[in-house]
């Protein structure tokens, strides 16, 4: 069982991507920007345009501060054609106004249809924000309440079960992955890895004003087991918070180390925390992390950790846009029977720009209507992010991926300025496509899960050595699993979780996906082991969980 006696942080070995040595990869761009050399951890206002169906401002265009202590430094950009800004006019195509139409909402809410209403309003404490909440049980706030709870987070390990991982969902972007430990030894306890956290209420440099959850945290800060890791996606003040981060260090200062994208160290050495707990990487850098010197482990026995490409931005002050880099993760826990689990966490990013309005195709408005809206798309005018078939080729195909399923938090939170009912709202919404290029939605978060869980492309090298992937080495007995995050925290209406959970099981059943609300995954039509639970082999499972829900990928 879990024994939190480890006092010490694991050891760290870091290897800089060769390439960066010789010459500027094409996601860095010149040094044109000065900006104060030591901003306030919390001050500053986040960059607002990068929720929106809005234009990108130019790195080079940046207007240089005033302030007297500046300094010059470079910025980053996302590399790809896929990185498309829309125009005007497409911006305007996709604004609409009026109750909210999509058919998604009613698939989510139909789960509900039929069933007793045995679950009562939630206690005060657990209880989202949503205006009609108390319209129990059939108002949007209320079903979305029944649909998406706050459980109490279990944070227990038993490595004797032989776990791969044990996931918790903690809001928002915020994920504790907790993995077996490195060592053979009884007393050792697990891996923690804590991604993109937020405790806070609000995503904002100041807790008077800005974007408020409508659920609250599930647990405290105080409350989680020490942490061996965290890592963070980019600075947005929705996955980079002062507070968290603070707390976070006093409680896990013993152990904790801090992964972050270029350019984001000065942050954490600004707000007192340790230079040497502090790690700075740069796309395809890699780190490793084994058991403290000392203790009886394993050599072979390691968490290998990679910065990956995102397609995305940063900026937290509005005059700092793209001057640090944002990223995802990818980790491999490398055990002694040779035995590999592979992660990806996808932070915030697009996939790909869509142009049509009417994208993605939804269910029928008719219920009875057995056709699929099938409306041909633009999917091939604009391109795809290859990033994500890349990290893939290069590290392989991961067993767990926890993958953004919805816009965030800003866009939603300018609507609720204007506190009116959608059909006489004149703050408009937008449809998901216009913004797929920065926030996947959940039709896009599905074809990525499918893609990056393929076998690698047997024309492309492997991991910089050169050589082409051996889909043998790859290969790996353990079912993929998706978990979708970023959905379902700073929203302002019950329709909004409603509708992520409607896109996302309607973008499952259509793209040949399992949706579930937990795992093991049951089968009530047959096919199921002795346990009652269904066959995993070959089958890909999206699983989108309660607040402080846990669940233990095997």
């Amino acid at each position: 069982m879990d024994n939190p006696t480890r006092s010490e942080p694991l050891q760290l070995h870091v290897n800089r991507e060769a390439q960066r040595e010789s010459t500027a990869p094409p996601h860095h761009v010149l040094p044109t920007r000065a900006f104060p050399a030591r901003l306030k951890p919390s001050s500053g206002w986040s960059s607002y345009w990068s929720y929106l169906p809005s234009w990108d401002p130019s790195p080079g265009k940046s207007r240089p501060t005033s302030n007297a202590e500046t300094k010059t430094i470079a910025g980053f950009r996302n590399p790809w054609p896929s990185w498309y800004t829309p125009t005007r006019s497409q911006v305007w195509d996709h604004l609409g106004w009026g109750e909210d139409q999509d058919p998604c909402v009613d698939l989510a809410a139909s789960h509900l249809c039929g069933s007793p209403v045995t679950d009562n309003l939630p206690e005060k404490s657990k209880r989202p924000r949503f205006s009609d909440v108390k319209d129990w049980p059939d108002s949007p706030g209320a079903k979305a309440a029944r649909l998406l709870r706050i459980e109490d987070p279990d944070f227990s390990f038993d490595s004797s079960t032989s776990p791969h991982a044990k996931v918790t969902w903690l809001g928002h972007a915020g994920v504790l992955v907790q993995l077996p430990p490195l060592d053979d030894a009884k007393e050792s306890r697990p891996i923690r890895c804590l991604f993109d956290p937020i405790f806070s209420m609000r995503c904002s440099p100041s807790q008077r004003a800005g974007p408020i959850r409508a659920y609250p945290p599930p647990c405290r800060v105080q409350d989680l087991p020490p942490i061996d890791a965290v890592f963070i996606s980019h600075n947005h003040f929705d996955h980079l918070d002062y507070d968290t981060i603070m707390a976070i260090w006093e409680n896990s200062k013993e152990t904790v180390r801090f992964f972050v994208p270029l350019g984001n160290r000065l942050w954490f050495v600004g707000c007192g925390i340790s230079e040497e707990r502090v790690t700075e990487m740069d796309w395809w850098d890699s780190a490793t992390l084994s058991s403290p010197q000392g203790e009886e482990s394993s050599t072979t026995q390691s968490l290998q950790i990679w910065c990956t490409p995102a397609q995305h931005s940063s900026g937290r002050a509005g005059n700092d846009a793209n001057s640090t880099l944002w990223s995802s993760w990818y980790l491999r826990r490398q055990g002694s029977d040779s035995s590999t689990y592979r992660i990806f966490f996808a932070g915030d990013t697009g996939y790909q720009f869509h142009g049509s309005p009417d994208w993605p195709p939804g269910p029928p408005l008719k219920k009875n209507t057995q056709k699929p809206n099938t409306q041909e798309t633009d999917d091939t005018e604009y391109p795809p992010c290859p990033a994500f078939a890349e990290i893939r080729d290069r590290l392989g195909p991961p067993n767990l991926l926890l993958l953004p399923v919805a816009v965030g938090s800003t866009y939603s939170y300018l609507r609720s300025l204007v506190p009116l009912p959608d059909w006489i709202s004149p703050f408009p919404r937008h449809s998901a496509g216009i913004t797929a290029g920065i926030h996947m939605p959940p039709w896009d978060a599905v074809r990525v899960f499918k893609l990056m869980t393929e076998l690698p492309d047997k024309d492309t090298t492997s991991e910089g050595t050169g050589e082409r992937p051996d889909s043998e080495k790859f290969s790996n007995p353990h079912p993929p699993v998706a978990i979708a995050m970023h959905w379902g925290t700073f929203v302002t209406e019950g329709v909004e979780v409603l509708k992520t959970l409607g896109q996302l099981e309607w973008a499952c059943q259509q793209q040949g996906v399992h949706f579930d609300r937990s795992l093991p995954v049951s089968d009530k039509e047959g096919g199921t082991d002795e346990a009652g639970c269904r066959s995993r082999k070959g089958v890909l499972v999206f699983v989108a969980l309660n607040h402080g829900q846990s669940v233990e990928p095997r």
